[in-house]
């Protein structure tokens, strides 16, 4: 969430009324206005809403340009890579080839570990989010449920706000006999996807073990 590093986030920095905004196609969930990164939504530098905090990013932003420095953008060939090795994995899903899809999203994982540390941190969550979240899919359709909830034990703290990681870790715990606890996640997932019938399902299911 934003404002949980140890430090407490940094202010966020004004901007030119007439700034032009850039989008970025490598990075669709935010925007550039005067050389500083915003959420694209609302165009906010620290975003409840969006669970996106690009405040220390933007702090090295200036602080470079204070000394006629830049920070170099976000690698598209990075960015085209990591998302070549997501859909070669989504494909491999789709034909219950579960162990090897498996494998694309840990390699998808590796590369996204590549990135410099001055990219923002939002994309790094981002991509190990969906990353561990599919992998997690696999796991459970591999009949590792163990394993699944280990991922999304990461991806739920990556990413609070996302009911699809609350609701594959409500799996790995129905499929590991944790069924109250699973109701618990399906109905966070629930609240955060309400109109998903897939997630009413599961909870619905879960509720009668309870």
């Amino acid at each position: 969430m934003p404002g949980t590093s140890p430090f407490g986030p940094r202010p966020v920095f004004p901007t030119s009324a007439d700034a032009t905004e850039h989008e970025l196609p490598s990075f669709p969930s935010a925007v550039l206005i005067d050389g500083l990164l915003h959420c694209a939504a609302h165009k906010k530098q620290v975003c409840s809403d969006c669970d996106c905090d690009y405040s220390s990013h933007n702090f090295l932003t200036r602080q470079l340009a204070a000394n006629n420095m830049a920070l170099p953008p976000p690698n598209p060939q990075m960015a085209q890579a990591i998302q070549k090795l997501k859909l070669d994995g989504n494909n491999m899903f789709r034909a219950q080839c579960h162990f090897e899809a498996a494998q694309k999203y840990t390699e998808a994982m590796n590369v996204a570990a590549q990135r410099p540390m001055w990219d923002p941190s939002q994309t790094i969550v981002e991509e190990a989010a969906v990353m561990l979240s599919n992998r997690a899919a696999c796991l459970l359709a591999l009949g590792h449920p163990s394993e699944a909830y280990w991922d999304t034990e990461v991806v739920t703290r990556l990413k609070r706000g996302w009911g699809k990681g609350h609701f594959r870790m409500g799996r790995a715990l129905f499929d590991l006999g944790r069924c109250r606890q699973a109701a618990l996640e399906f109905q966070i997932a629930h609240s955060l996807d309400p109109a998903s019938k897939e997630i009413q399902t599961a909870l619905e299911n879960a509720q009668q073990y309870i």
